[in-house]
């Protein structure tokens, strides 16, 4: 399975949902994330935040990717975490938004707001990840 996960500018939301659904599925799953509109590295605000939340972080810096539409055909999942980001991509069968998937709504754009912002972020997405997990890798791994 292929999933990738869509922000504004792939340095928060994105990339911190990239690394939380990588430590929950393992090898097992592609998982990348890109922006509408990348910017630059995951901020530092969200790396510590993933800290915080006991997330393993990758070796190196997460440099942002821009999105491009032909990413719809190279997922089987492309996962937007608001209904905007949703709205620029395209209304393709494989393109959902988090809320669609699991009931989070829009997740909040921690961008310029404190590390106890990003740390509600990246708790929410835990929590919204778990759930999304289960439902679309747990019963391809029990085949």
């Amino acid at each position: 399975m292929k999933i990738l996960f869509v922000c504004t500018g792939n340095i928060c939301r994105s990339p911190m949902a990239e690394v939380i659904f990588k430590n929950l599925s393992g090898k097992s799953t592609v998982v990348r994330s890109a922006g509408t509109h990348a910017a630059d590295v995951m901020t530092h605000k969200a790396g510590e935040a993933l800290k915080v939340c006991g997330e393993k972080l990758p070796r190196k810096k997460m440099k942002a990717t821009q999105f491009i539409p032909q990413m719809i055909q190279q997922f089987d999942y492309v996962i937007c975490m608001t209904r905007r980001h949703k709205e620029i991509i395209g209304n393709e069968p494989n393109v959902k938004t988090l809320d669609e998937l699991t009931g989070s709504g829009d997740i909040f754009d921690p961008y310029g707001w404190s590390l106890d912002a990003y740390i509600e972020v990246c708790k929410k997405l835990q929590k919204e990840l778990g759930i999304l997990y289960n439902a679309i890798c747990k019963p391809i791994q029990s085949k």
